[in-house]
């Protein structure tokens, strides 16, 4: 009898033993898995990087405030177009995208989201610019004209010209003028022709020393005013021409405006297709001190990036002077290989930061906003990057709490087992 109660004595300590056992198995695995966790701190600066590979630490506000200077880069496929709302109430379009039918609905749609003003039951478009003339920069005027009240265009001095057919040169042309042969530039001289002869829309060469501003603006006083801003061009340069080698016809891309808009000493600059020639022309006219402003004034916030970043465009020393904080690229799927990787170094060397660089085939339609305060802002369909960063230590701590739960889980739903037992005594 002594004999029985022995036994089962000793099955009934097995079980117990068996969980004592099985928790220090559970712990020493526990301890072994924080230590790993641990020794990822001798790799701590490479981990860190690798998990925060787009963050953005310069990142400005994505918050727009609808009061201020909202500047819209259109996403309008392999084109360029960009809307601009002053905080007085104007509204500017520079470019207007390309002539095909998607281009076309794109830029349709994003104008339905501006609010414009109207006379003669036209919604009013106060500043066109059409900054040279190819098709996929003023593709979409004719739709403009026929549909918007132009108040004032804006265009490179290059006529419209066939001199195979002189029958098709309805503009007179004036001898040893500079012309294209271009199709939609012969449409949208038409209707800004019209335009000007029904409406009253006033036409303006692009040049330097040309300024477009707000009412009653005073540069003195400009930096410190929300009610005043200023556009000034300083391209085209007079007094250059940019030709197909020895002909008339020409280099549309070079007869491209280079643009600072200034806003509360917020500065965007808008390049059109300029290429590297009319750039150092333009270098060559800072370095001469030939504009009224010293190198501190080109050095802007913004850069719209020229040619859609082709290799053509954005050279180092150019660059070198505007130093841009955000660049912007209008680009679409295309087969020239823009943006191309020439163009992104020189941006990254220039010190814009990968995350800085925001193109309209990534991230769509993208908004640049600067408040009454003079605060910049930037918001994207699609945005790249996070501005939260993530520590290692706060991975650890996770790692090692999860690993915790998991392995002592059946402790833990054996605790909460007894608690609710003893709740319901």
């Amino acid at each position: 009898m002594k004999k029985t109660e022995k036994n089962t004595t000793k099955v009934k300590n097995q079980p117990q033993e068996k969980q004592t056992n099985g928790f220090w198995v559970r712990t020493i695995i526990f301890i072994v898995i924080a230590l790993a966790f641990c020794s990822t701190f001798f790799f701590k600066d490479k981990i860190e990087n690798l998990i925060n590979y787009n963050l953005n630490k310069s990142a400005v506000s994505t918050v727009i405030e609808e009061d201020g200077l909202i500047i819209h880069f259109v996403d309008v496929n392999q084109a360029d177009c960009t809307i601009v709302e002053f905080p007085t109430g104007e509204i500017m379009v520079i470019d207007t995208g390309d002539n095909n039918s998607e281009s076309n609905q794109k830029l349709q749609n994003y104008l339905k989201t501006i609010n414009f003003e109207y006379e003669k039951s036209q919604p009013v478009i106060d500043f066109l610019v059409l900054t040279h003339p190819h098709a996929d920069h003023i593709g979409g005027a004719p739709y403009l004209f026929e549909n918007y009240l132009i108040k004032n265009c804006y265009l490179p001095q290059v006529y419209y010209s066939n001199p195979e057919n002189p029958s098709e040169n309805p503009f007179n042309v004036p001898e040893g003028a500079i012309y294209t042969t271009d199709d939609t530039y012969l449409e949208t001289l038409t209707l800004l022709k019209a335009e000007m002869e029904n409406d009253g829309c006033n036409k303006n060469y692009s040049c330097d020393g040309l300024e477009i501003c707000s009412s009653g603006f005073v540069r003195s006083q400009a930096s410190n005013n929300s009610d005043m801003w200023v556009v000034d061009f300083f391209a085209p340069l007079t007094g250059y021409t940019y030709t197909e080698g020895s002909s008339l016809e020409a280099d549309p891309n070079n007869y491209s405006p280079i643009i600072i808009l200034n806003y509360l000493n917020k500065k965007i600059m808008f390049t059109g297709d300029i290429e590297k020639k009319a750039e150092n022309h333009f270098l060559e006219k800072v370095e001469q001190n030939y504009f009224e402003f010293n190198e501190d004034y080109f050095d802007v916030d913004i850069l719209h990036v020229a040619h859609h970043g082709a290799k053509t465009s954005s050279t180092k020393n150019f660059l070198a002077l505007v130093q841009p904080e955000i660049a912007v690229i209008p680009v679409g799927k295309n087969s020239y290989g823009h943006p191309t990787e020439q163009t992104l170094t020189n941006l990254k060397e220039a010190g814009v930061s990968e995350n800085n660089i925001y193109r309209t085939d990534i991230n769509g339609n993208i908004a640049v906003g600067v408040s009454k305060e003079g605060k910049l802002a930037l918001s994207a369909n699609h945005v790249q990057y996070t501005t939260i960063e993530i520590k290692l230590w706060q991975i650890v701590i996770v790692a090692v709490g999860i690993s915790a739960i998991i392995i002592y889980f059946p402790y833990i739903k054996k605790v909460i087992k007894i608690k609710k037992s003893k709740s319901k005594i």
